[in-house]
């Protein structure tokens, strides 16, 4: 018996040591990641639904249960009626899921997306075997509609938009995507932007639609474990048409639902249980609160920024600032050397900070010192 328990110790020590080595959102200096530190309920949550595997739903009834109120609850939140819908791992699941959904649907083989998409859509298109048509940047980094026009085919399975870059947080025109695309296929990756754009409306800030309020969207992808602050990973594909799940289900006989449609077997519940608590215990004045104090932080980041003798590549549009260099590699890596984590944009090229809860006001304090003293140093100012 002693010697299991001083096994035990030892395996929890040895744990310990590698999470001392990794980095930590309650740290605060964490600052390109589009995850934060998820609230305490959500933890909590993630705990009590370890076991739950969804891939199985006959099992887990009422993980199923949280599931389809989930669902319900963020379909609310973009518009959605009688929206369908599943978890998954997170933007990357959803994205090729939505993707291979298309295929099925029109039987084509094109797919049509913005060099500012996320990388997921690479992978979908060579996992599925589209032709991907990449679409070049206006210069306010949106998708070039006319451009989508000319790429537009008889062969278009899909037309991609997204809410919300990953390096720049730009929303594209989703209302003239869907007007252009017709009845081609339109998917909206709001992986980011899903939790940012509408309390963001809601605070007065001017937000174009781009979720089901818009007529011909057709799936989107939003992440409750980005400023969903729910744990990883949390994600959801919704769609408007509930059938068009069925495309992509294969029989499943040796499991308690006849048939199965997610891209994964095996389903990480515990994230709907964490997703499901943060969103009922925030509410949209709690996500409208912390979303209002990020912005007012992004605010105060710019205005430091420029006061500092930098400049900024755009005005943000969310709680997203990327800071022109000449050399923003050599920037990152000397404040990596000062304990600091931010991450990069390619074109324009910039130093990207993304302005997360716990990125607060005092830790920009500690960090605006460091910056200019690298920058200085760099020859940046």
């Amino acid at each position: 018996m002693t010697d299991k328990k001083e096994h035990y110790k030892n395996v929890i020590s040895e744990l310990k040591n590698a999470s001392d080595k990794d980095h930590h959102f309650k740290d605060g200096r964490i600052l390109g990641s589009m995850c934060t530190e998820p609230i305490e309920i959500a933890r909590k949550a993630h705990t009590l639904f370890l076991e739950a595997n969804l891939g199985n739903p006959g099992l887990y009834p009422g993980t199923v249960g949280l599931e389809k109120e989930l669902i319900a609850m963020v379909s609310k939140l973009l518009h959605g009626k009688n929206v369908s819908g599943l978890t998954v791992s997170g933007g990357t699941e959803s994205n090729i899921t939505a993707l291979w959904i298309a295929k099925k649907v029109s039987g084509k083989s094109e797919v049509i997306y913005p060099k500012s998409a996320h990388f997921s859509f690479m992978k979908a298109a060579d996992i599925l075997g589209l032709k991907a048509k990449e679409v070049d940047l206006t210069e306010n980094l949106q998708i070039d509609i006319s451009e989508v026009e000319n790429k537009l085919s008889s062969n278009t399975a899909a037309v991609v938009g997204i809410a919300g870059t990953t390096e720049f947080g730009v929303i594209d025109p989703i209302e003239e995507l869907a007007e252009l695309s017709g009845e081609t296929f339109l998917h909206v990756d709001a992986a980011f932007g899903g939790f940012v754009i509408p309390f963001l409306k809601d605070l007065g800030y001017p937000m174009p639609s781009f979720d089901f309020e818009v007529a011909n969207v057709d799936s989107i992808t939003i992440d409750p474990h980005k400023m969903g602050l729910a744990t990883i990973p949390s994600g959801l594909l919704l769609l408007r048409d509930a059938k068009n799940m069925e495309k992509i289900a294969v029989s499943s006989p040796y499991l308690t639902s006849p048939r199965q449609a997610s891209l994964s077997g095996t389903r990480c519940s515990a994230g709907v249980a964490s997703a499901y608590a943060a969103m009922k215990f925030l509410g949209m004045d709690g996500y409208k609160k912390i979303v209002g104090e990020c912005m007012d932080t992004t605010k105060y980041i710019v205005g430091r920024i420029k006061e500092m003798g930098l400049e900024i590549a755009m005005e943000p549009i969310m709680n997203l600032v990327a800071i022109k260099m000449k050399s923003p590699e050599d920037v990152k890596k000397e404040l990596e050397k000062l304990g600091w984590k931010p991450s990069l944009t390619r074109a324009p090229k910039c130093l990207r900070i993304v302005v997360m809860p716990h990125v607060t006001r005092e830790i920009v304090d500690e960090f605006l010192p460091d910056l200019d003293k690298v920058c200085r140093e760099l020859g940046e100012i």
